[in-house]
């Protein structure tokens, strides 16, 4: 009961917040925060709950990205049709990956690096279509399907309350008991009658189809497409926010991306400096926070209750 209190008062003070200020400044912030978070926090389904160090979250992020114009471009369909179309396409590039990976029985180290060998192969495509993507110039997006930052706050604020509304409930099924027992031991699991193929493969395509729509959303807000969606950069930028935030619990994730959303605005470093930032906070975390933000606190209520 005091949890959902809990989540019903940061619900109504995230959606009377616009109320509180008319700073557009603080509402983009937002904006891109919560589209990081709803990619934190579909991550976190494949990393923290399943156990699977996926590298290729980024490339279905930014796939869907690219996608979600190509679509509109070249089948007239709409964006919210595009999104729908990029999102399908998305689950069908995570289906092959997944299948073979997880056929393969990889694990750990090995996952990681060919999941991230797809990535980048995703990422030298898009760099290097030139007639289809415009290559390392990128597009500027022209069309904006949503107008004005505050309607993006209220669209971007819903996306992320249902990616954790989808992931809350699959963590918290039977399936989410499947995906538990995989990451604590998977060949005990398939001993038990689990089918750990299957969920691994559910695990990593969930999540890559939460990460499309994030990526179709962050790009038209951004408004242009690169390559650098799809970077390795991205993707230890996700496993950041993840690290930082929490794994533990389902939006543990999106303090992470709150965080390391808004200290580029509001620590005025250069590139450098931010990466030996970023890098300091995430030693830290680790070391004296290995359960995150959302953990430490969490243990901190509990002490002084």
């Amino acid at each position: 009961m005091k949890r959902l209190a809990g989540t019903a008062l940061v619900a109504a003070a995230l959606l009377a917040l616009p109320l509180a200020t008319q700073s557009d400044f603080v509402l983009t912030i937002l904006v891109f925060a919560f589209l990081q978070g709803m990619l934190a926090v579909s991550f976190n389904l494949v990393f923290g709950y399943a156990g699977q160090l996926s590298m290729f979250h980024a490339a279905a992020f930014g796939i869907a990205a690219y996608a979600t114009h190509l679509f509109g471009k070249h089948l007239g369909v709409g964006y919210w049709g595009g999104v729908v179309l990029a999102a399908a396409l998305v689950a069908a590039i995570s289906v092959v990956v997944g299948a073979i990976c997880f056929r393969f029985r990889l694990r750990e180290f090995y996952f990681a690096v060919v999941t991230l060998a797809f990535s980048e192969m995703a990422r030298l495509t898009v760099l290097n279509w030139n007639s289809m993507t415009n290559g390392s110039l990128g597009i500027n997006l022209q069309e904006r399907p949503i107008d004005g930052t505050l309607a993006w706050y209220y669209v971007a604020l819903g996306a992320l309350a249902i990616t954790l509304v989808v992931c809350w409930r699959l963590v918290h099924s039977w399936m989410g008991r499947a995906f538990v027992a995989i990451r604590l031991n998977d060949e005990l699991g398939d001993t038990l009658g689990i089918n750990v193929f299957r969920y691994k493969l559910v695990a990593f395509t969930a999540g890559s189809i939460m990460a499309a729509f994030a990526g179709s959303l962050y790009a038209y807000f951004l408004g242009s497409l690169e390559p650098g969606l799809l970077s390795i950069d991205t993707s230890l930028g996700i496993i950041a926010m993840v690290l930082l935030g929490g794994r533990r619990a389902v939006a543990a994730p999106v303090l992470g991306a709150l965080v390391l959303t808004a200290l580029p605005h509001l620590i005025h470093f250069s590139a450098e400096i931010r990466s030996l930032v970023y890098g300091a906070i995430l030693i830290f975390s680790i070391l004296v926070m290995p359960q995150g933000i959302y953990g430490a606190a969490a243990q901190l209520i509990r002490r002084h209750a």
